[in-house]
């Protein structure tokens, strides 16, 4: 219900063409069963793309990234045998790609611009849809030739096999050459420089910056820190002035509904956010953020003159002052071409210079006015669509609609000069919110200052200042804007007072309710049924989420224990309370526990969102080994030698930034360690500041990356095959060579397991789950700070504006409205200094009933009472 206004805002700020992932454990939840319906009805999104007027690159992956759940992945992917991601050997993930991306084109195959139009075809796009690249797997940064040939050039052929017509790109920064497909590249800093480069590697190709970034995914527990307009604009110009195209990565980052919030690589507890905001240009709401306009400015300029931007000569380029330098004299790019040159002026963060003087190829200074920004476009003796050249002009130029209406833009009360078949024209740049408009060289000429602009809107019969956007009804209030001032082709202006929607009002309706969870926290709930031993969550068929774990000891032992293999957060209950929360988290007990169990031991595991990307992907999640007794192995200091670094890929074909059969020179450490019967040996590496392999007994365990993995990593060892009754060597094969080792020394923490508490334990699981309504009664006055459900019934008036939940004096859990899951939300599971980033959680309009009760339902993992919950309206955002 959103995506049309969404694509809306994206053509209203001058963008031609939408991007879109396609997440493929959206569309085959389980293995063989594929949805393609409501909220993930892909060919419907495209159909609207189409109907805008619009074109569209699709990216079906079969990995995506972008901070999504597994990087867009299946789970149950992962319970394959002996599976190897994103690589060709064994082939049960290659079949399985080629059973989905079938799946995908039977859905957009006619959708492609090469299709015959279809007899119900809207809009004015050639052929049959909007559809003119797809992309090939995403960002696979590695080089291995093997690989590359046997498991990227099979995704193209699965896609040209199942009626792939048009041309197939790849993201991978050029680390691995793709017969066939166009590479692209994924980037936002050192663009002109970079772009100039890509034309020498592949000069037969469009330069395409598939993903220019404008803000990057936020985490639990971090700061907000989006980029800012300016340098938005900025960079974006640099693509241009490379005679390059970009693609903006978010322009609408949307909302991690549910649980598909994935895991960063690079920190101990890098979760995603539910808010996908990335400080886009459309917010997560759909409102208009600071961005918008910076990205609106350039992108109507390059859309709007795109004639000429097609035409430009491909090079050889001039040389020129780099216009990434923070603290250099401005850089000049001039660009020629068929229909017109293009001039980019850009200045250093430290130039405080308002104009900048330009001197042209005819000997003409052109002072051309910066104001308080950084970087400036012009035209020079530019095609208007064969009506007039314009031959100079020292303001910036935003449009040109073909019935002769030229639109400028530039600093309030500057002086412009502008140039039409070689006849000059003097004026200023207005001050305040009404346009300059002038006749000249049978042209209407409307000067916009930068304020104006930004609030401007195109129509087919002119402009509007003073609009958010264009609706059927008229324009859309911008706030701040009291009136808009409408400029038609022939020059004439109308003003009329713009009007302000009615303000929506939020009403409770009763008190809260509670549903607890006590059967389910003591074992005694009928909904456990009996497993065989531990098993992952994906393996017991929960994909996302929580999933409670009963263990029935034989027997009580005193001591430190843990459970290696399990992941993110285990809830310990005993006796019905809350024992602690134990995990690989930074708010989470991470050492081994002091743990004396009674007969059962309740645990409600937590999947905090599975890696998207890096070296752990694909680790399981939930409590998928056994819980031991251990004890801390003195280690003492290691023996260490140089030698070769390891080679990473005797585990694999696939490791991200790293090259097959590059080894450097590098630093290995070793230990010697003693076993305990046939009990495995578990291995913490915290904070270890450079990538090593583990390897025991010269076996490869596992591969560590302060970068593409998580800053916290703990292998479990099992007794066969690799430790041996006596003497172990415990080896961290370094990737570089360190001469000061004790960051090293320090980093690495070595348990033996003594005993295992679970092997004769009989285990039960019971999923979790949203309760009847039945359950939910009235709120109890205390009770243990132990998991619990709330749910309120509340009514909206309209739904005219964005409504936020704040669910403040909670601690962490899930958020559904109507039955439907919108996300994780976390308040403070641990201390302050835990507070998390994200303070408010949209509830979509779509879901909103108006003027009839809704229902909010929260589970709060410490059941702590909702009371201080509010619902906001508001255009500050999530942050």
């Amino acid at each position: 219900g959103l995506w049309a206004r969404r694509i809306t805002a994206a053509k209203t700020a001058g963008l031609n063409c939408i991007s879109t992932h396609v997440f493929w454990n959206v569309h085959e939840p389980q293995a063989g069963r594929f949805s393609f319906d409501g909220q993930a009805d892909l060919r419907r999104f495209i159909e609207l793309i189409r109907d805008a007027g619009m074109y569209c690159i699709l990216r079906p992956g079969p990995y995506v990234g972008g901070g999504w759940d597994f990087g867009g992945l299946p789970a149950w992917l992962t319970t394959l045998p002996q599976v190897r991601l994103r690589q060709a050997v064994p082939s049960l993930f290659l079949q399985a790609c080629g059973r989905y991306l079938g799946a995908v084109m039977e859905q957009v195959r006619d959708l492609q611009v090469t299709a015959a139009p279809g007899p119900d075809q809207v809009g004015d796009l050639p052929g049959g849809g909007p559809i003119v690249l797809v992309q090939a797997e995403h960002e696979w940064c590695c080089y291995h030739p093997g690989q590359g040939q046997a498991y990227l050039q099979e995704i193209v052929r699965y896609l040209r096999e199942n009626g792939c017509e048009i041309p197939i790109t790849v993201a991978n920064n050029f680390w691995q050459p793709v017969e066939g497909a166009i590479d692209t590249w994924n980037a936002n800093e050192h663009l002109a420089t970079d772009l100039r480069q890509m034309l020498l590697v592949q000069p037969d190709a469009p330069r395409l910056v598939s993903e220019f970034w404008v803000g990057q995914s936020d985490h639990w527990h971090q700061r907000h820190r989006p980029e800012s307009a300016s340098t938005c604009v900025y960079r974006l110009a640099q693509i241009l002035s490379a005679g390059a195209q970009y693609n903006i990565h978010m322009f609408h980052g949307g909302t991690n509904f549910g649980f598909y919030g994935g895991r960063r690589t690079g920190q101990p507890a890098a979760f995603v956010t539910t808010s996908h905001d990335c400080g886009a240009p459309v917010t997560e709401s759909g409102d208009l953020g600071p961005q918008y306009p910076a990205v609106k400015r350039i992108s109507m300029f390059a859309s709007q003159f795109g004639h000429v931007m097609a035409h430009l000569q491909p090079g050889p380029f001039h040389t020129s002052v780099a216009p990434n330098a923070s603290r250099h004299p401005p850089s000049v790019i001039h660009l020629s071409g068929s229909q017109g040159h293009v001039v980019f002026v850009f200045k250093s963060e430290s130039d405080r210079s308002r104009q900048i003087d330009l001197m042209l190829p005819d000997g003409l200074t052109l002072p051309v006015p910066m104001g308080q920004d950084r970087v400036a476009w012009l035209l020079l003796k530019a095609n208007l669509g064969g009506m007039a050249e314009l031959t100079y002009t020292n303001l910036r130029p935003w449009a040109f609609l073909h019935t002769g209406m030229l639109v400028l833009f530039g600093p309030p009360g500057a002086d412009g000069m502008v140039a039409v078949n070689d006849a000059p024209l003097h004026l200023k740049v207005p001050v305040g919110r009404v346009p300059l408009v002038d006749r000249h060289e049978d042209l209407t000429i409307v000067v916009l200052n930068n304020e104006q602009v930004d609030a401007t809107c195109l129509t087919p019969r002119g402009l509007v200042v003073g609009a958010a956007s264009m609706e059927q009804n008229g324009p859309v209030h911008l706030s701040g804007w009291g009136q808009v001032t409408q400029v038609n082709l022939a020059g004439q202006v109308q003003r009329k007072r713009a009007k302000s929607p009615k303000p929506p009002t939020v009403a409770h309706e009763g008190p809260w309710q509670q549903a607890v969870q006590d059967e389910l926290i003591d074992g005694t709930s009928g909904r456990f049924r009996p497993i065989d031993g531990p098993a992952s969550l994906e393996q017991l068929g929960c994909q996302f989420g929580y999933g409670w774990y009963r263990i029935t000891l034989p027997t009580r032992r005193k001591g430190l224990v843990m459970a290696p293999k399990s992941g993110d957060v285990l809830h310990l209950f005993l006796k019905g309370r809350r024992r602690l929360s134990w995990g690989r988290t930074d708010w989470t007990q991470r050492d081994p526990v002091r743990l004396e169990p009674a007969s059962d031991l309740v645990v409600l595991a937590d999947n905090l969102g599975r890696f998207d990307d890096g070296w752990h992907l694909g680790r399981p999640t939930g409590l998928w080994g056994h819980w031991y007794q251990v004890a801390p192995v003195k280690t003492g200091s290691p023996a260490r030698e140089l030698t070769e670094a390891p080679d990473p890929f005797e585990l694999g074909g696939y490791f991200r930034g790293l090259r097959h059969g590059d080894r450097q020179p590098a630093t290995a450490l070793w230990w010697s360690v003693k076993s305990v019967g046939k009990q495995p040996l578990i291995v913490d590496l915290d904070n270890l500041p450079v990538a090593a392999m583990l390897v025991v007994n010269d076996q490869a365990v596992g591969l560590y990356d302060p970068h593409q993995s998580a800053s916290f990593a703990r292998f479990c060892v099992p007794f066969d095959p690799y430790l041996r009754r006596r003497g172990n060597e415990v080896r961290l094969a370094l990737f570089e060579r360190m001469d000061k080792v004790a960051p090293i020394v320090r980093a690495v923490h070595i348990y033996q397991a003594t005993a295992n508490l679970t092997a004769r334990a009989k285990w039960a699981f019971a999923p979790w789950s949203v309760p009847e309504a039945a359950a939910f009664g009235p709120v109890s006055a205390g009770g243990a700070p132990v998991p619990c459900w709330y749910r309120c019934r509340f009514v909206v008036s309209s739904t005219t504006k964005a409504l936020w939940l704040d669910p403040a004096g909670m601690s962490k859990g899930q958020i559904f409205l109507n039955g439907n899951n919108v996300g994780r939300y976390v308040v403070g599971p641990g201390s302050s200094r835990h507070a998390a980033a994200q303070k408010r959680y949209y509830l979509p309009e779509p879901w909103l009933d108006v003027k009839k009760p809704n229902v909010l339902t929260l589970f709060d993992e410490q059941g702590r009472h909702p009371g201080r919950c509010r619902f906001v309206y508001d255009t500050t955002g999530p942050f």
